[in-house]
């Protein structure tokens, strides 16, 4: 049975080595990692080990041979101590059992180190020249060698002279070493040649590839769903394992025994390479790699943990590491099986990040269910901590069964096979303290067949079970279980079979490139079978989703002979490489533009003097340009270009977009970096009603009338409010919503008014008429704004207009309805009335001669409908009255007192009164009339 090793990345570790026959320890080494602020608990302390197991019973003493420390002492079965200065160490065990007692003793040598640099001071690790220079890199060039014998060894070309020449790209350390302890330090100098690209990026890139069976390979050449087949170096049953780079592509690969490059040779140990180590070939999952982290140096060593069988047929976990500085940068194998721990454990190794610099090994003990997590850092494997939970595991229980982990290290489930039934328990996983904690078992049905392969779906929510039957009379199947419940018995009831077969199925592996397809081994088969969709549960009603789905012949290997066994590589990343190349940072929205800028320098310390910018609406392509570049599926998608060290740009729309750049500075110009696909959410379209007016309720409800197609959104009203509507009670007045994304950082402010009116806040308080004598149309318009109101408009039955205003062609009765977005109405009746202004017709010359024509001055109404005289008086140029009538007659005939008037002009005077607007009163009218004979 396998074990779970669980792990983060974080700096480079010390070495470990085993001294003497009954007490063993590591990491001795007091290195640039170590801190010797740290408690005895610390996982960057010492660790001793009695070589045996012996009974719970048992009772330990511990001396440390450190006086000056108070922690000098443990009574714990593993002792740890933090050593704060170098030299040997008298380590004594004293050992109670029943009433015999046993001392121990050790000299330990706690080994240190100048620390040396390559740079100008400690802080400086990286170099940057310009093509076609090189750069001389001294072990020795800033402190003083040391006056005892000590080994030299460079990354990545394995030199052991104490300078080097870099003359290429890429991250270069040396390790220097005193054999005796086995001690050694680092130091590192990142050469940057600007504008060269780091050839290990450019050859392999995204070319993962697994080796397993009798001799079967896969190669991931940036495809998940369709690897191509080729041939490697193993032939194995069972576990398998490997290591790639930071670029995913393969370092070397492993059955426990056997080490191969990524080219099919074999790793060898140093000074014997027929030595091998001592893994177990028939358990599933008992080999696994975890990088040997470096604080100082580049990422060169890497651990093989084993699981070996003692005499009495026991699992023990042991250690070696594989050093690719060695043999010319070709690796080699520099510590071979060395004991990590005596303590019996199950067959099952598991290998997992965790992130943040250092990484996880778990091993559950045997005939026991605690679980041991060792932290794997750059000091060294630590002390295990203990977690109790799960399902005790004997010497036979999981026999050839696996453990996983998901995608993210969140969740473990862990195997357990019968008879008489099987199960698998499942826990949760805390990365960032290595704990497991138990959740649930959950029943799998009766055994045979018996539980082998587990793995998780991309989303974790579902779990993929595979039972291998005996190949015979006893068929195998792949089941599916919905973990979304908390009940094990309800995700027991969710089985799901996706396939069944008379063949063995063995393991179950997520691809290693993208994490989206689980592929499937079947022993002695020429073929590797899938999982597509595997998110997709086998049960869901919802037809939205595509369910999982099994391929049988997913890779069909060519060779003859080739064939698949049980199992499947785990992927275990190696440390990022801190010197990667620039690439556009994740924008940043302000307001709704995005803000994109390069991460770092191209070529530090020199300057970015010129980027250009070009944004295409594509996605990326699946396959690199002939240098190794990432670049547009569709360049003819050419959005827009700019040149400057920022690019903004306001999206028009979400969608997928891809950016690239090109810097230019003294060194190069226009070197183009990967391109990136972003995918943009933008706040568009959104929309605020500006205005809501209510006319019935005393309480509006407000939301926004668009909005963009996101999940992320986040409100914050001018009230307070979060939610995306809100109730604006009466009065109302101005609101504002503040709209956010949380995901990209966008933001848009959009304002309204919330206005409750009645009906005399729409009618003007002007008297509308017309005069029918001569109408002339005109607009009757309502007061205020018409935002979120609809009108009509009648005159009788008819209807004249639906906006907030009338034509007026004639007397008479217009109605209007008045309703809100709440569908609620109010109406009001205009009365038109017929009035017309007055309008007197005077002469303004007259002939009093007594010929019977115009002889009398006789001023009179246009309509005696509109105007009646009350009232006329004639006055001459000195303004004395000459005549005057108050009717009924108002006529002057030109003469005062019998005689006629001079021939002149006559100032004549009106009173009268209006008969449409009678409220005016009695009114006057002036004039002239000329007299003439």
């Amino acid at each position: 049975m396998l074990r779970y090793v669980f792990i983060f990345c974080l700096l480079i570790g010390v070495n470990f080595f085993t001294w003497g026959q009954r007490i063993v320890y590591r990491n001795n080494c007091l290195t640039q990692c170590a801190d010797c602020s740290a408690s005895a608990s610390s996982d960057m302390a010492t660790v001793f080990e009695f070589s045996e197991d012996l009974p719970k019973s048992a009772k330990y003493a511990w001396d440390f041979g450190d006086s000056g420390s108070p922690l000098n002492t443990s009574t714990n079965r593993t002792g740890i101590h933090q050593y704060c200065e170098a030299g040997p160490k008298t380590v004594t065990l004293t050992i109670q059992f029943g009433a015999t007692t046993t001392k121990y003793t050790q000299v330990v040598q706690i080994g240190k180190l100048p620390f040396i640099y390559l740079g100008k001071d400690e802080k400086d690790s990286t170099i940057t020249i310009c093509k076609g220079q090189k750069v001389p890199l001294n072990a020795f060039g800033k402190v003083s060698k040391p006056n005892f014998p000590v080994q030299v060894a460079w990354f990545p070309h394995g030199e052991t002279t104490d300078q080097i020449t870099a003359d290429s790209s890429g991250c270069y350390s040396v390790q220097v070493t005193e054999p005796t302890s086995g001690c050694t330090v680092e130091a590192k100098m990142q050469v940057k040649i600007c504008g060269d690209r780091d050839p290990n990026a450019n050859i392999n890139k995204y070319v993962d590839a697994w080796y397993f069976g009798n001799g079967a390979g896969v190669l991931f050449n940036g495809s998940a769903d369709n690897p191509k087949d080729t041939t490697g170096g193993l032939v194995v049953p069972e576990g398998v394992a490997k290591m790639t780079d930071p670029t995913n592509s393969l370092i070397f690969y492993t059955d426990g025994q056997k080490i191969f490059d990524r080219n099919n040779n074999p790793i060898y140990a140093v000074g014997d390479t027929t030595k091998r180590l001592n893994g177990d070939l028939t358990n599933a999952q008992g080999v696994t790699v975890i990088p040997k982290t470096s604080c100082k140096g580049c990422q060169a060593e890497y651990y093989v943990f084993t699981l070996s069988k003692n005499s009495k047929g026991e699992n023990l976990l042991y250690y070696s590491i594989v050093d690719m500085k060695l043999n010319k940068g070709k690796g080699g194998i520099s510590v071979l099986n060395q004991l990590v721990s005596p303590v019996p454990a199950t067959s099952r190794l598991l290998a997992s990040e965790g992130g943040q610099g250092f990484y996880w090994l778990v091993v559950q003990d045997m005939n026991s269910s605690n679980t041991r997590t060792y932290k794997i850092s750059n000091v060294g494997i630590s002390a295990p901590q203990n977690s109790q939970g799960g399902t005790q595991m004997t010497s036979t229980t999981g026999n050839g069964s696996t453990t996983k982990i998901s995608v993210d290290w969140t969740k473990m489930a862990v195997a357990v096979p019968g008879p008489p039934r099987n199960k698998v328990d499942l826990y949760d996983f805390d990365p960032q303290t290595g704990k497991p904690t138990y959740k649930m078992s959950v029943d799998l049905g009766p055994s045979p067949p018996v539980v082998y392969g587990l793995e998780y779906s991309p989303n974790k929510d579902v779990l993929y079970v595979s039972l291998k039957g005996d190949g015979n009379s006893i068929s195998s199947k792949i089941l599916q279980f919905d973990l979304s419940s908390k009940d094990s018995a309800k995700v027991a009831k969710s089985k799901a079979e996706l396939y069944s077969s008379m063949e063995q199925i063995g393991a179950l592996q997520i691809d290693p490139v993208f994490n989206t397809v689980i592929f499937v081994a079947i022993d002695g088969s020429n073929t590797l079978a899938k999982i597509t969709n595997p998110n997709g549960l086998l049960g869901s009603t919802d037809t939205t989703i595509t369910k999982a789905s099994f391929v049988r012949n997913a890779v069909t290997f060519s060779t003859p002979g080739v064939t698949s066994r049980l199992g499947l590589p785990p992927s275990i990343p190696s440390p990022q490489d801190p010197s990667s190349p620039p690439s556009i940072s994740k924008p940043i929205c302000e307001g709704t533009s995005f803000k994109f800028t390069i991460d770092q320098k191209l070529c530090d310390p020199l300057n970015n003097d010129r980027i250009d910018w070009k944004i295409y609406q594509t996605v990326l392509s699946p396959f690199p340009n002939k240098i190794g570049l990432t670049v547009p599926l569709d360049s003819t998608k050419l959005l827009y270009s700019y040149t400057g060290s920022t690019l903004n740009f306001d999206f028009p729309v979400s969608g997928k977009y891809v950016i690239t750049a090109a810097i230019s500075n003294s060194c190069i110009k226009n070197f183009p970096l990967d391109a990136q696909e972003f995918d943009i959410v933008v706040l568009k379209p959104t929309k605020l009603t500006p205005v809501y007016n209510r006319i019935c309720k005393t309480s509006a409800s407000i939301t926004p009338t668009k909005l963009p197609a996101s999940s992320n959104l986040q409100y914050l009203w001018s009230t307070g409010a979060r939610t995306p509507t809100i109730n604006v009670p009466a009065p109302g007045g101005k609101v504002s919503l503040m709209l956010s994304d949380t995901a990209t950082g966008c933001s848009v402010k959009l304002n309204t008014e919330v206005n409750f009116l009645e009906n005399p806040y729409f009618i003007p308080t002007t008297a509308y008429s017309i005069c029918m004598d001569d109408p002339k149309p005109y607009n009757l318009q309502l007061n205020g704004r018409v935002d979120s109101l609809t009108f009509e408009w009648k005159f009788g039955s008819t209807i004249l207009s639906t906006q907030n205003k009338v034509r007026v062609t004639e007397a008479g009765n217009y109605t209007v309805r008045i309703t809100d977005i709440d569908n609620c109405s109010i109406n009001h009746t205009f009365e038109v009335s017929d009035k017309c202004e007055p309008v007197l017709l005077t002469p303004n010359v007259f002939t009093p001669n007594g010929d019977g024509k115009n002889d009398l001055f006789t001023p009179q109404p246009k309509s005696t409908k509109r105007a009646r005289i009350l009232g006329l008086q004639i006055f001459n140029r000195w303004g004395e009255l000459l005549f005057t009538s108050k009717g009924p007659e108002f006529s002057w005939d030109g003469k005062v007192n019998g005689s006629r008037v001079p021939q002149e002009s006559y100032v004549w005077q009106l009173q009268y009164e209006s008969l449409d607007y009678p409220e005016r009163g009695t009114l006057t009218a002036r004039g002239g009339v000329l007299v003439v004979y």
